[in-house]
């Protein structure tokens, strides 16, 4: 029939991918939180449907943060980056700021591409960028200036080698005797009426001063002289750097001071000013100024209880969770494990193996509780299976010994791995809730607990139950689950400075030696008192959720005895660890199913 003849045209027709491409008030897609409030800062959100069609092949260059949303440290240098972010947003047209959260699963593959190791990490992306190996690693430090001096040196370099004609032009200008006036204006742009002119003594300011400029471009053009050209000794120039601002039609200049903070305002007042002297009004709508004011940003957030007036009700706050630890272990097994791209091998391919073995022999599988008999008074203590943690117990043991086949090669490819994963975790019937909500581990926002917690928590109840596992066992090595622990993060943990701080604490400051850990249940104690060194490290941080502050563990009102004339009793805490790591709340598997209709 004619119309299966129309129908078989069209879908032999080639279709052209539609190209996505992000914007300030793009969310992205994802299950993950974000660090930072699209359509609120001056951030473009990109994600895996977005990044190519973004950043490469663009009239303009990206400076992208990779981050993570649980990584304490990108949580700590996000106040930072977004201050940058403002500072810079009139460069938006040379220079975009955009983010990613590679903790995401939606964005792994972006991410891998970028050889993202660690979060976070910073990229610089030229104009001329085409795929992710043009991207440039840039410093990351805890200070706006310095993060914005470091993009102004990546934009100076691109424009060295490229000289873009809508660019600013960087270049210091060149004066003889020779030299006219109207010369001096060659590329500025035709419809701006004034230029303004920054003589200096080093690189650098004169650049950020014409980058500040840029939305007004229309308006105001912008160039730089050094100290040493003709026009300093014409216009009487002592100070530097100094700006000096001329109209087209006018040799002399209308406005000249010392380059400061002030400079930007005062310029719109000078400019206003020569309109209205020469009867013209100033533009219907004046460029922008360099402070960019945003939208009011507010969120609900639960009231905190202060736990020293109310223990009853802080104290229920406080619980070890199976879907916490298994969400935290599937984290830590897969997404950190086959980050970057390439081979296990070496000192990591061991690290691995001690891991998933501690984990095959001592992941908690039981939950223990003290109950009172009536008939006796006394107390009982009886046991819970943990259903998931059970499955996923054979995950781990299944993954060993496919590691263990291995060892004689001594490496395994990432990709074997997670091809690993995941056929193991589909044989168990997928113990890991990844897509439930945390539990004990749940912050009073995005940017507050999560992984790490439910790593930390993991750690504390291998660590219990390793002794709990083993208290019979007299030839036990106390030390070679901590070991197994410290080879991990050493290893695989994506939070680089969080990674570096552990490993100090654990070599250095508190060396995981057999001099510390002699006795079964040293296995415990050590790594209490480690967690106590680094929530003391924290305590008063943006990092800190303000409802589980960073205080000494456990606190009073989770264990009076431990505490006993300011210090902590060591016999009681150990109890305490014993009864609070082995009481698991199991997963709710039907809180899951509710969530899914």
């Amino acid at each position: 029939m004619w119309w299966i003849a129309v129908v078989a045209a069209w879908l032999s027709v080639p279709r052209v991918a539609v190209a996505i491409i992000s914007t300030y008030n793009y969310v992205p897609q994802g299950l993950n939180p974000t660090l930072y409030t699209p359509g609120f800062e001056p951030v473009v959100h990109l994600d895996q449907a977005t990044f190519a069609d973004t950043v490469y092949y663009q009239d303009r260059a990206f400076v992208v943060e990779f981050y993570a949303d649980w990584c304490g440290h990108c949580r700590a240098f996000a106040p930072y980056f977004r201050e940058f972010a403002n500072q810079v947003y009139p460069w938006n047209k040379i220079v975009t700021v955009a983010v990613i959260n590679c903790a995401d699963a939606y964005n792994q593959n972006i991410c891998r591409e970028n050889g993202i190791d660690h979060y976070p990490v910073l990229k610089y992306f030229a104009r001329t960028a085409r795929s992710a190996g043009n991207g440039i690693a840039l410093e990351t430090p805890h200070a706006p200036d310095a993060l914005r001096d470091g993009v102004l040196r990546a934009v100076l370099n691109e424009y060295a080698f490229n000289r873009y004609p809508d660019w600013p032009p960087f270049t210091h200008i060149q004066v003889n005797d020779r030299t006219t006036y109207g010369q001096l204006w060659d590329g500025v742009p035709q419809a701006a009426e004034y230029m303004a002119i920054v003589f200096e003594t080093t690189d650098g300011l004169g650049a950020r001063f014409m980058l500040d400029m840029f939305d007004r471009r229309g308006l105001v053009g912008t160039k730089r002289a050094l100290y040493s050209s003709p026009l300093v000794n014409m216009l009487m120039i002592k100070e530097f750097p100094s700006v000096a601002l001329f109209r087209r039609d006018h040799q002399q200049a209308i406005y000249m001071s010392r380059l400061t903070n002030a400079s930007f305002s005062e310029i719109d007042r000078a400019i206003e000013g020569d309109r209205w002297s020469h009867n013209r009004a100033p533009p219907a709508t004046f460029p922008p100024s360099t402070t960019t004011t945003l939208r009011p940003f507010t969120t609900t957030r639960a009231p905190v209880i202060d736990c020293f007036k109310f223990p009853d009700s802080c104290r229920d706050m406080y619980y070890v969770s199976e879907t916490d630890m298994l969400k935290a272990m599937h984290t830590a097994l897969y997404d950190e494990v086959i980050r970057s791209p390439g081979f296990i091998q070496g000192e990591n391919f061991t690290n691995l193996f001690n891991f998933v073995d501690l984990l095959a022999n001592h992941f908690p599988v039981l939950s223990f509780s003290n109950e009172l008999k009536r008939t006796l008074r006394k107390k009982r203590t009886s046991s819970t299976i943990l259903k998931n943690s059970e499955r996923a117990r054979l995950v781990f043991t299944h993954l060993r010994e496919w590691l263990d086949s291995r060892r004689s090669f001594g490496h395994i490819s990432v990709d074997e791995w997670r091809r690993q994963f995941d056929t193991v975790e589909r044989v168990y019937a997928h113990p890991f809730p990844t897509n439930s909500s945390w539990q004990h581990c749940k912050g009073t926002s995005a940017m507050f607990r999560g992984y790490t917690c439910g790593l930390w928590t993991t750690f504390h109840a291998l660590s219990v139950h390793t002794y709990i596992d083993t208290i019979k066992d007299e030839r036990v090595d106390p030390l070679r689950p901590l070991k197994s622990i410290q080879g991990w993060v050493s290893s695989f943990f994506g939070c680089r400075e969080c990674r570096d701080h552990f490993m100090a604490m654990t070599t250095t400051k508190f060396p995981m030696t057999e001099r510390r850990v002699r006795h079964p249940h040293d296995m415990m104690t050590y790594l209490w008192r480690a967690h106590n060194i680094v929530n003391d490290r924290l305590k008063g941080t943006t990092t800190e959720d303000p409802q589980f502050s960073k205080m000494q563990f456990p606190a009073p009102f989770l264990c009076p005895t431990c505490h006993s004339g300011g210090q902590f009793s060591r016999r009681q805490v150990r109890n305490f660890l014993l009864r609070y790591y082995g009481s698991i709340k199991p997963h709710n598997r039907l809180a899951d199913r509710r969530l899914a209709f």
